[in-house]
């Protein structure tokens, strides 16, 4: 019970500690779109159209960024600070926000505190003020009324592997619809489901072996060591092989006997060597029968109980 109390406690701490690292991964936002002057597709609280720098968290798990930096200066990572007090700074799995750059972070916790420019680098950086999460370059010859993005091969997976320009699609993920996703590739390859049935066979069959093997470990090994140590008593106590002398104080019919021929030379009473028989016909099992607790007597006719014997002879 003490193995399977610590097996059970450390799946609990693992699972508690990969949860709490997945809210915390902030090496799993990415910048994923920017635009350097604003269109009628984005506009901020009050009222006017400025550049923004979309965020993407790719984890499946919620990430707090409240306490890192935005900058568009390598040499001043804590240029724009987001703040930390702000409740909304937490980002649900597979989610977006979009940070206005309107050059005064004083307007509200999604204002950059600097203006997007053609030719410029975007930095995400980490609430340390040091580690740089993610960036993205502003071609200088981006058209007007185009973004820059991060395009990801898999929707699903969310790797990205180009950048170009395309129509901005502030709030959206970006990526290839038209991809094929491993589940399309899986029902395509396998039409009637063989491999996903033979994996889910596996599996199940693999975890009832793991919980047999544990039972047994916990209960069924320790409960046959038991019954042998209990055994190990009871086969010493048996008698001895024949040939060799009984242990003291247990008496055998080569004892049995002697005694009766001692007792009948000595006294020559026939009480005694009665009971020397008796006894030894008791430890020779003479007077058993093959079945387990049942004693039976064979009873042999004699002249002692013969009713006829002792009537009164009378003359003829």
């Amino acid at each position: 019970m003490n193995l399977l109390r610590k097996i059970m406690v450390s799946a609990a701490t693992l699972l508690v500690g990969a949860s709490f690292a997945g809210a915390q991964n902030l090496i799993d936002l990415r910048i994923t779109e920017a635009m350097p002057e604003g269109d009628s597709l984005l506009v901020d609280d009050y009222g006017r159209y400025e550049g923004w720098i979309e965020i993407l968290n790719t984890s499946q798990g919620t990430v707090k960024y409240g306490g890192c930096y935005l900058t568009d200066d390598r040499n001043n990572l804590k240029k724009s600070i987001i703040p930390s007090i702000d409740r909304r700074t937490s980002l649900q799995p597979r989610q977006v926000v979009v940070f206005h750059a309107s050059g005064r972070g004083e307007d509200g916790t999604f204002y950059a505190g600097f203006r997007l420019r053609r030719g410029s680098d975007i930095y995400l950086v980490a609430n340390d003020g040091r580690t740089i999460l993610d960036s993205l370059h502003i071609p200088e010859n981006l058209p007007a009324g185009m973004s820059i993005s991060k395009f990801s091969t898999d929707n699903k997976q969310l790797r990205f592997g180009s950048l170009a320009v395309s129509v901005p699609s502030p709030m959206f993920q970006n990526g290839k619809d038209n991809e094929e996703s491993k589940s399309d590739r899986m029902a395509r390859t396998d039409k009637y489901g063989l491999v996903l049935t033979v994996v889910s066979v596996t599996v199940v069959f693999s975890a009832l072996a793991i919980l047999w093997f544990l039972f047994w470990l916990l209960f069924e090994r320790p409960a046959k060591k038991k019954k042998e140590a209990e055994s190990k008593p009871k086969a010493a106590a048996k008698a001895a092989p024949a040939g060799k002398a009984a242990p003291a104080g247990k008496a055998t019919s080569e004892t049995a006997a002697a005694i009766a021929m001692a007792l009948d030379l000595d006294g020559g009473g026939d009480a005694y060597a009665a009971i020397a028989m008796a006894l030894h016909l008791y430890l020779t099992e003479s007077i058993h029968d093959a079945e387990s607790f049942r004693l039976t007597i064979r009873r042999k006719s004699s002249a002692w109980d013969d009713k006829s014997r002792s009537f009164r002879q009378l003359p003829r």
